[in-house]
C-alpha cells in the first residue's frame, strides 16, 4: 500500500462568528490532527502522532496541560482536552492567578491527546525546534454547557485543577475585534485567557516567575536539554561526597522505621520534649499521612513498591512517569504518596482509594478523582552510586537538587536544628506529628532512633461503651471507649473498642458519670473488639454518651495512647465518633478474578508466587492478563504451532522450552502437531533438526494452562496446521543491539526511523507493513502474504526487501549477523521468516523487567517519541478494549505477492546507461 497523501492545510478562521451548525458532527479525532501532522515528520521529532481512533463527542471534563516552549519565541502552550484531542493555544506570556491580568491566546492546530506526557527537546530543523517542559497538568471541568458549546460560543468558562493552576479561568474569543483593529482577520483564531476571582486567585502574583520548573523533572526548560550532563554533575557530586560505586539492592535493604521516643506527653515531660524538638544535631520533617513507598528507576523503568514489597506501579502510573522522567539513569527514592484534601493537607483516606484499585480503567478514573503527589524524603541511589553510607544531610542535600517543584514527584522540606515551629503547625491543624531525625545518620534500613516520631497530643471525641469497676475508694475504674467506622463492601457501620480511659477523671465526675452509665447499662457489649481486665469487674452500656479524651496518638493494637479524660460531650451524637487509628493499606489480592476459566479443566496454582520480581508481579497477575487479552490474541495463534519458554519461578529463575503437552500437568485435552524444532544457527531447510509436538491453542482455557505452567513469552510460526508450506507473513525485527541506556535509546529511535522507511517501500511494492513493539528493546513489521505463499519466495522476498532498505540507510543500519560487525548501526533481521522460524506472537509477554507485551501499533504511533515501556501486562488490556486492535488487517489480507516480486525488481535491477 502506498504512503497516505498529505492532506491539505486547512484554510485559517474566518473573522466572522462560526455558525451554529444545527447537527453537525465534531471532526474526528484523525481528521482534527490532520494540520498536527501535516507540520511534522515522525522519522524527525519524538513528538507523539496520537493515539487510535478515540471518542469524540460532547466533553464536559477532561485533562489539561500546559507546556512552556523555548522555540524560536519562548511562549506557553495551553491544551485542553476537548471531543479526544487536545484544543491548543499559543499565551505568549503564560497563564495567570492574577484575576487583573489578561492574556492573549492565540489559537493553534488540535494536538493528540498524548501531548499530556510529552516533555523533550524538539530537535533543530523541525517545526517547533526547542526544548518542551511540562509547566503544569491536571484536570480540566467545563462549566455553562460543553466545551464544544463554549468554542461555538466563543466564550469558555472552566475549572482546572493542576499542580500550579487551580480555579476558574475562561477564554473569551476576541477574533471580531482583532480583525476591526487590524483592517483585515488574524490568520488564527485569538481569544483571552482570563483569571476569575476566586479562593485560588493570587492578585500580584506571577507563578510563572515563582515556579519555573516542569512538573514532570523538576527541570527548567533552558535545562531540558543539558539533562543528560546535569544528572551527572549529581552524580561527580555523590562520588565527591564519598558515596561508593557499587550497585544497590533497594529490595534486600528494606525501608527505613522510626523509632519511638520516650514518652514526652503532659508538664511532666515539657522539658524532655523540648530537648527533643530542639537538637542542632537533628532535621525535623512533617510526618506524613500517606502511603510509604520506594522508587527504583532503571534505565527507563521503574519500580514502586510498597512496605509489603508489593508492586504499586499499576495504582499509581503518573507517579512512575514522572520518576522516569528525572534525569539520572538510575536513581532510588524513598518517599510516600500522598493525596491532599481540599485545606491542601494529607489524607490518608482520600489516598487509600487509589491504593485499591489496579485495573487500567479503574485507575484511570481514580486518576481524575483523587490527584496524588510523591513526597521524597530520601535519596538511596544515584547513577552508580549508593548513597546508604552518607550522612542524611548530604543525601538530603542531594535530593533537594534532583526533586524540585511542585510536581508530582517533590522533596518534603525540613528544618534544621529546631523543630517547634513545624510542632506548633501539627498542634493547629490536628496533623499527627513530625519526625526528628539525625542529620549524620546513614540509611540502615531497618528500626533505629537515628529516626524519631515525635507524636502531638490530640483531642478527639468517643462514644462511652462499658466501663470498668475501680479499686479501692474509687468505684470507677476506666471508661470503654469506641467509635464508629464504615464497614466493608454491605457490612454498613461498625462499633469498634478503641481502648479505656482512667486518667483526668474527678470525684465529681466519677459519681456523674456512674449514674448516667447505670441507666444505660446492657448485658452484653455493642461494640467488636476484645477487652482487657478481669470480666467481672466490666459492664457495658448503650452507646449514647459521648465523651471528649486527649491522647497521644494509637498503639499497634488500634488503642488510645495514653488517653486523658477532658469531659462530656452532650453536643455531639455518637454517630459522629469516628476517631480511629491510621489503617496500613489493604492491597488488592494478587492473581487473577477466581473464575478465569469457563470449561473447568485448568487448576490454577501458586497464584501469589512472583514472577517479575522488581514490579511485584504474580503468576497470577500473567494468568489475568492472558485470560483478559484472549479473545484478541486468539486469532493470531488458531491453528498455528507455538513455542513455548517456561519460567516456573519467573523471570529471575531458571527457564527451559516447553514440548508435548504434560500428562501429568492435566494438560492431555490440548492439541499438538508435529514439527522441526526451530533453530538459529542451522539452515531453514536443514532435515536433521529434531521432531517435536508443538502446542496449538484454540480457546481462553488453554492459554490460561499455559500461564499457569509459567509460560510468559509467546512464539508463533508463520504457517498453520492445515498448511506446512505456505508462509502467512514477511517478519522485519529491527535490532537496535546492547549498550547502556543513551545508546539504546538511540537505537530504538533509528530503529523507529528504519521502520517508517519501510513502510514507504512495502508501499512502493503493493504490499502493507503491520509494526509492534517487540516487548523488548526493538520494533517488529509483519507483512502478511495471504494464502498459498511458498516459503522460499517468501524467504526471498523477505531478505531483498531487507537488503534494499538498508541499502538505503547505509549509515544506520546492516544485515551482518556478527555484532562485530555491526558498528553501532541496527540490524534489520530478515532471518525470522522461514518454515522453522518463530517470532514473538501479538500480544506476549516478554520476561523482562516491566512485563513488557510486543504490542501492536497503528502507524501513527511509530514516532521517534515512542515509548515501549508504557505497553506492559499493566495497561494493554484496557488499550485494547478503549481502541481496538490495529493489527486484526492483516489476518484478512490478500495481497498481490507476484506483483510485488514485479515491482521488487524493477528497483533492484540495474539501469541501463544510456
Amino acid at each position: 500500500m502506498s504512503p497516505a497523501p498529505r492532506r491539505p492545510r486547512r484554510a485559517p478562521a474566518r473573522s466572522e462568528p462560526a455558525k451554529e451548525p444545527a447537527a453537525a458532527a465534531p471532526p474526528a479525532p484523525g481528521e482534527a490532527l490532520a494540520d498536527y501532522r501535516d507540520k511534522r515528520d515522525p522519522a524527525r521529532t519524538p513528538e507523539p502522532f496520537g493515539p487510535l481512533a478515540a471518542p469524540a463527542g460532547a466533553t464536559t471534563s477532561g485533562e489539561f496541560v500546559v507546556h512552556l516552549h523555548a522555540a524560536t519565541r519562548t511562549h506557553y502552550d495551553l491544551r485542553l482536552e476537548v471531543g479526544g484531542v487536545l484544543k491548543s493555544f499559543a499565551v505568549p506570556r503564560g497563564p495567570s492567578l492574577d484575576p487583573g491580568e489578561k492574556r492573549l491566546a492565540v489559537e493553534t492546530e488540535d494536538h493528540p491527546r498524548d501531548y499530556l506526557e510529552f516533555e523533550d527537546v524538539i530537535p533543530e530543523a523541525s517545526y517547533g525546534a526547542g526544548p518542551m517542559i511540562a509547566w503544569d497538568l491536571g484536570r480540566v471541568r467545563y462549566l455553562e454547557g460543553t466545551a464544544e458549546d463554549g468554542i461555538r460560543r466563543g466564550k469558555i468558562d472552566f475549572e482546572l485543577y493542576g499542580y500550579k493552576l487551580r480555579g476558574r479561568f475562561g477564554l473569551v474569543d476576541t477574533t471580531e475585534r482583532a480583525a476591526r483593529q487590524a483592517g483585515r482577520a488574524p490568520a488564527q483564531r485569538q481569544w483571552l485567557l482570563l483569571k476569575k476571582n476566586d479562593a485560588h486567585a493570587r492578585p500580584g502574583s506571577d507563578v510563572t516567575r515563582t515556579e519555573p520548573e516542569s512538573v514532570l523533572s523538576g527541570l527548567r526548560v533552558d535545562e531540558l536539554a543539558q539533562k543528560d550532563e546535569l544528572a551527572r554533575a549529581l552524580v561527580a557530586e555523590a562520588a565527591r561526597l564519598g558515596a561508593p560505586a557499587r550497585p544497590l539492592d533497594a529490595r534486600a535493604l528494606g525501608p527505613m522505621l522510626c523509632a519511638t521516643p520516650p514518652e514526652t506527653a503532659g508538664e511532666a515531660d515539657a522539658a524532655a520534649l523540648e530537648r527533643l524538638l530542639v537538637d542542632p544535631a537533628r532535621l525535623y520533617e512533617l510526618k506524613l499521612d500517606g502511603v510509604r513507598i520506594v522508587a527504583d528507576k532503571r534505565a527507563g523503568t521503574v519500580a514502586l513498591r510498597y512496605r509489603t514489597d508489593r508492586d504499586a506501579g499499576s495504582s499509581f502510573p503518573e507517579i512512575a512517569r514522572a520518576v522516569r522522567a528525572l534525569a539520572p539513569e538510575r536513581v532510588v527514592l524513598d518517599g510516600e504518596i500522598v493525596a491532599f484534601d481540599a485545606r491542601g493537607l494529607p489524607s490518608f483516606e482520600r489516598v487509600l482509594r487509589r491504593v485499591q484499585v489496579r485495573r487500567a480503567e479503574d485507575v484511570r478514573r481514580a486518576q481524575a478523582e483523587v490527584p496524588v503527589a510523591y513526597v521524597v524524603f530520601d535519596l538511596l541511589a544515584l547513577g552508580d552510586r549508593d548513597l546508604t553510607p552518607l550522612p542524611l544531610a548530604d543525601r538530603k542535600a542531594l535530593l533537594l537538587r534532583l526533586c524540585r517543584g511542585r510536581g508530582l514527584v517533590r522533596a518534603l522540606d525540613h528544618l534544621e536544628g529546631d523543630g517547634r515551629p513545624l510542632y506548633a503547625l501539627c498542634l493547629q491543624e490536628r496533623l499527627e506529628g513530625l519526625v526528628a531525625k539525625r542529620r549524620s545518620a546513614r540509611y540502615r534500613g531497618e528500626r533505629s532512633e537515628d529516626w524519631l516520631k515525635v507524636k502531638c497530643q490530640r483531642d478527639d471525641e468517643l462514644v462511652v461503651v462499658g466501663w470498668e469497676r475501680g479499686q479501692g475508694s474509687r468505684t470507677l475504674g476506666a471508661l470503654y471507649l469506641a467509635s464508629y467506622e464504615t464497614g466493608a463492601g454491605d457490612a454498613g457501620e461498625r462499633l469498634v473498642l478503641r481502648g479505656k480511659v482512667g486518667s483526668g477523671i474527678d470525684a465529681a465526675t466519677e459519681k456523674t458519670l456512674l449514674a448516667r452509665l447505670e441507666a444505660l447499662r446492657v448485658p452484653e457489649s455493642p461494640a467488636e473488639g476484645s477487652y482487657d481486665g478481669p470480666a467481672r469487674a466490666r459492664r457495658y452500656a448503650r452507646p449514647e454518651l459521648v465523651v471528649s479524651v486527649r491522647f497521644l496518638g494509637w498503639s499497634d493494637a488500634g488503642n488510645l495512647r495514653q488517653p486523658v479524660f477532658r469531659g462530656v460531650r452532650d453536643d455531639l451524637e455518637p454517630t459522629a465518633c469516628r476517631a480511629a487509628p491510621p489503617r496500613e493499606p489493604e492491597l488488592p489480592a494478587a492473581g487473577p478474578p477466581a473464575a478465569l476459566v469457563h470449561a473447568g479443566r485448568v487448576a490454577l496454582t501458586n497464584q501469589a508466587k512472583i514472577f517479575w520480581p522488581e514490579d511485584g508481579l504474580t503468576k497470577g497477575d500473567l494468568c489475568a492478563y492472558y485470560a483478559a487479552i484472549a479473545p484478541t490474541l486468539l486469532p493470531y495463534l488458531r491453528g498455528r504451532p507455538l513455542v513455548l519458554v517456561r519460567h516456573p519461578d519467573g523471570i529471575a529463575g531458571k527457564s527451559f522450552y516447553q514440548w508435548n503437552p504434560p500428562l501429568h500437568d492435566g494438560g492431555s485435552w490440548l492439541r499438538s502437531m508435529v514439527v522441526r524444532a526451530p533453530s538459529a544457527d542451522e539452515p531453514d531447510d536443514a532435515r536433521a533438526r529434531p521432531l517435536k509436538r508443538a502446542f496449538l491453542v484454540d480457546d481462553a482455557e488453554g492459554l490460561v494452562y499455559l500461564a499457569n505452567l509459567g509460560c510468559i513469552p509467546i512464539h508463533v510460526l508463520a504457517y498453520r496446521q492445515g498448511s506446512p508450506e505456505a508462509c502467512d507473513f514477511l517478519t522485519f525485527d529491527f535490532d537496535p543491539g546492547e549498550g547502556d541506556a543513551a545508546t539504546l535509546r538511540e537505537g530504538f529511535r533509528r530503529s523507529v526511523a528504519l521502520a517508517l522507511s519501510l513502510r514507504a517501500l512495502l508501499g512502493e511494492l503493493g504490499l502493507e507493513g503491520h509494526p509492534k513493539t517487540s516487548g523488548q528493546d526493538g520494533l517488529h513489521v509483519l507483512v502478511p502474504l495471504g494464502p498459498g505463499a511458498p516459503f522460499a519466495a517468501a524467504k526471498m522476498l523477505c531478505e531483498l526487501v531487507g537488503r534494499l532498505l538498508v541499502a538505503r540507510h547505509p549509515d544506520t543500519a546492516t544485515m551482518e549477523r556478527r555484532i562485530a560487525d555491526r558498528r553501532g548501526r541496527v540490524y534489520v533481521d530478515t532471518g525470522q521468516t522461514g518454515r522453522s522460524r518463530s517470532i514473538v506472537a501479538p500480544y506476549s509477554v516478554r520476561a523482562v523487567p516491566g512485563a513488557r507485551v510486543s504490542t501492536p501499533l497503528a502507524w501513527s504511533e511509530v514516532h521517534l517519541g515512542l515509548d515501549p515501556a508504557r505497553h506492559t501486562l499493566s495497561t494493554v488490556p484496557e488499550r485494547v478494549a478503549t481502541h481496538g486492535d490495529p493489527m486484526r488487517p492483516l489476518l484478512d489480507a490478500h495481497p498481490d505477492v507476484a506483483a510485488a516480486l514485479g515491482r521488487l525488481e524493477k528497483l533492484v535491477r540495474p539501469t541501463p546507461r544510456a
